[in-house]
């Protein structure tokens, strides 16, 4: 459990500090894409690779472990994520490289909303999934869940809503660039 900790600390932490370093030193707002995509990447495969040396040390002997939720990777997600970053990124990075960019700073907010919403979601559900045990049934759930659901459901929330404004902009960009 403390690899764990240490692990999501450092995830955390580069999500945050690698993005803040671009936007910083002023680079075009896909850049910003490309680096959350970077990371995400980086420690998606790191989290894929270290399921695989945990199910390589199970002994046959001990079946019951292979189907537990434990040993399940949740590195997709940040796979997924990267993948739709690097997705945003290259759709911002051909707009800023024909002219079609029409406003990058409004870009770098909608591109800061989704950040932190993704964040804030994927991030409290995973410490979550690994320092509360989440109980089988409904009933037996604590009441502290409320607010964990009110955070993810947020979260979401913000986040598509953020990408409906960055893909609503980067549309009107490229029309508004064409058609003048």
């Amino acid at each position: 459990m403390g690899e764990s900790v240490v692990y999501s600390f450092i995830f955390l932490a580069s999500l945050i500090l690698v993005p803040l370093l671009v936007h910083i030193r002023g680079w075009m707002p896909a850049a910003l894409f490309f680096t959350a995509a970077i990371v995400y990447a980086i420690f998606g495969v790191v989290g894929f690779a270290t399921v695989q040396v945990v199910l390589s040390q199970i002994q046959e002997s001990e079946p019951a472990h292979y189907g537990t939720y434990y040993v399940v990777s949740h590195s997709h997600f940040a796979m997924s994520l990267g993948i739709a970053m690097a997705l945003l990124g290259a759709i911002t990075w051909v707009q800023t490289r024909f002219g079609a960019m029409r406003h990058p700073k409004l870009t770098k907010v909608f591109f800061w909303f989704l950040h932190i919403a993704l964040i804030v979601g994927n991030s409290f559900q995973s410490v979550l999934a690994f320092i509360l045990p989440a109980p089988r049934r409904y009933i037996d759930y604590p009441e502290f869940f409320e607010t964990y659901v009110l955070v993810s459901s947020w979260s979401g929330i913000i986040a598509s809503a953020s990408v409906l404004g960055l893909v609503g902009l980067l549309i009107w960009s490229a029309i508004a660039t064409w058609r003048f």
